[in-house]
């Protein structure tokens, strides 16, 4: 039995002084009010040592939880329950790419990924000696295992490989062979026309709606074989020109999921060739994600962008383990097959075995191509989904930006220093001290057939081969716009005018347009008043759900007093989502049933 007594002794000790081996000069760290580490070291590694060290003190069972789902251990953890994601993380083969992606980096970068693994086992063995591990550590039995440099990049990987839209296509599939495929598109129809777009800020998107039908019916062929396989956020900056000041105010809140821990951590490390406070991903160096030095300011939304891609793979059923492939893909040795256009490649086949909790290990062949690993299917049966993913595809060495970013001592410099990011795909947002603010969508987002963005596709044609990633110049970017102001809010961010796909998986411009409004409708305002406008609740939706009802109120009979009631809550409702509000609820439970409705009964709601 666990007491408050038990769980207090687990509480890390964080006053006093402690003597920790592989720091080369003493180090201070200071926690405020709040308890957020402020730190103060004497060089560029010794900050990432302490930046590991206090990361670990307050978030070490988040980052082993984290390493452990990444690396398909969790089963060893929770027992059976586990199982089934373990099988799909040992499919992904996160961990191999960790691994190949620092062995990719410079050396530089290596000693500084080697300090943050260093600070956290130093941590982990100051805990261990006075008693202080996390009560999870108690709870399920386990003894922490030593921080491997590389295990940052597996919990990165983890906390991202769902952004890159995989499972929407294989949704897709599903509806192409459950309705057809012109039903299918009207259920996926894409950026809607009349949506505020990022670039130029306040432009909005237009487009045909059926542009999507053709597609999906291209790849209808592929997706037949697919028969037996199953499978947000706000920031914006304003320019001098609009803002109290006179400088840039840049704002930026993460719509990430409701984990408690939270997937963020803030801290502020100093050293002499950085001073950056900023919020960080537990066991990840650096502040990729959102930051600030004593010159420019970083944060990030989701850009949706499409960057994976599904492979259907055809496997020799006679030879388990060789799968068909376009001879101009051909490489190495390769058994030959009748086909002058094909062959039978051998697919990289690993055994592997998943410990289980309370039960008998579980045994499991995964299996890769050279698209990528098969994620679902494949040997001994006839086909398999392969997933190509550009943060999985061949050794990256995007850490090496980490230490350049955390250095940019201007706009331009920073937006320069993400040149080698891969993912997730960004819309990166900055502003400096020198009056500067701009937007980047950052990250490797893949050139090439149309049809690899909707559906899945046959792995054996040679067709849909990627040709390469869209050049860092060529990606949306915008330094000081002329309208003064740019917002992102997980919608479309360039128009069609544009040469490269991005992606269709756009959110709607709903919440763009309210933020929009809302700092337009500022005068001169403050870093108080960009409060208020992350505090907005009012739905778009809603009010064209509302509206909608006031133009047919006459029309509407109440059987009861209860739906009498519901609709004169509906009709004085001023559309704020607050969360203790009693139509909000109402209207968010009938929109719930309206589409669960509508997709038993093929039938389609426009979006309002």
């Amino acid at each position: 039995m666990l007491t408050h007594i038990s769980l207090y002794t687990h509480l890390p000790r964080t006053t006093g002084k402690v003597s920790l081996q592989g720091l080369s000069a003493p180090a201070q760290v200071y926690r405020d009010a709040l308890g957020i580490p402020h730190a103060q070291t004497a060089n560029e590694t010794d900050a990432f040592y302490v930046q590991g060290f206090v990361t670990a003190q307050d978030r070490l069972w988040q980052m082993e939880y984290d390493r452990r789902r990444g690396s398909g251990r969790w089963a060893e953890t929770v027992g059976p329950s586990g199982l089934d994601q373990d099988i799909m993380m040992r499919r992904f083969r996160l961990v191999d790419s960790a691994k190949a992606d620092y062995a990719a980096v410079n050396a530089h970068t290596r000693i500084l990924m080697d300090a943050y693994a260093a600070g956290v086992n130093a941590w982990i063995a100051t805990a261990t000696a006075e008693g202080t591990l996390p009560v999870e550590y108690s709870i399920t039995g386990l003894a922490p295992e030593p921080w491997e440099p590389w295990d940052g990049l597996v919990v990165f990987k983890v906390r991202h490989i769902l952004m890159g839209v995989f499972e929407s296509k294989v949704w897709r599939a599903q509806l192409v062979n459950e309705l057809g495929p012109e039903k299918a598109a009207q259920l996926a129809p894409g950026y809607q026309p009349g949506q505020l777009q990022i670039l130029p800020p306040g432009g909005r998107y237009e487009s045909e709606l059926d542009t999507y039908l053709f597609e999906l019916m291209l790849g209808a062929e592929a997706v037949n074989l697919l028969n037996e396989t199953d499978s947000g956020s706000n920031s914006w900056a304003l320019g001098g020109g609009r803002t109290a000041t006179g400088k840039p105010l840049l704002a930026g809140d993460s719509h990430r999921a409701l984990d408690t821990p939270n997937v963020y951590y803030q801290s502020h490390i100093s050293c002499p060739e950085w001073d950056v406070i900023g919020l960080a991903i537990p066991g990840v160096p650096g502040f990729p994600h959102f930051g600030h030095n004593d010159r420019v300011a970083w944060c990030i939304t989701h850009t949706s962008a499409d960057y994976q891609d599904l492979y259907i793979e055809k496997f020799d059923v006679r030879n388990p383990g060789y799968h068909l492939q376009a001879n101009i893909r051909d490489q190495g040795a390769s058994r030959r097959n009748a086909s002058a256009a094909t062959h039978w490649r051998q697919a990289n086949g690993r055994e592997e075995v998943i410990k289980v909790r309370g039960e008998a290990d579980h045994h499991m062949t995964t299996w890769a191509t050279d698209h990528g690993p098969v994620i679902s299917g494949g040997p001994p049966g006839e086909y398999g989904i392969a997933l190509k993913y550009t943060a999985t595809d061949g050794p990256k060495s995007w850490p090496n930006l980490i230490p350049a970013m955390l250095r940019a001592r201007d706009s331009n410099e920073l937006a320069d220093s993400m040149h080698g990011w891969v993912d997730p795909c960004n819309n990166f947002l900055f502003a400096d001290v020198d009056g500067n603010f701009g937007y980047l969508c950052r990250g490797e987002i893949p050139i090439r057939s149309v049809q690899n963005a909707r559906l899945p596709v046959p792995g054996w044609t040679g067709e849909h081969e990627w040709k390469g990633n869209i050049p860092f110049e060529d990606l949306p970017r915008s330094i000081n716009p002329p309208e003064g102001y740019i917002v992102t809010a997980n919608n479309k961010p360039v128009d069609d005018d544009y040469p490269y796909y991005i992606s269709s998986e756009f959110t709607p411009g709903f919440r763009a347009e309210r933020v929009r409004e809302g700092l337009l409708s500022l005068d001169k305002p403050t870093v108080a008043d960009m409060a208020k406008v992350h505090d907005e609740r009012i739905s778009i939706p809603a009010q064209a759900f509302v509206n909608y009802l006031q133009a047919h109120q006459t029309e509407m009979n109440a059987k009861d007093d209860l739906t009498t009631k519901v609709l004169e809550a509906l009709l004085s409702w001023n559309c704020s989502m607050d969360a203790d509000g009693v139509a909000p609820t109402i209207y968010s439970a009938f929109r719930d049933a309206l589409l669960l409705r509508n997709r038993s009964t093929g039938t389609t709601w426009a979006r309002g």
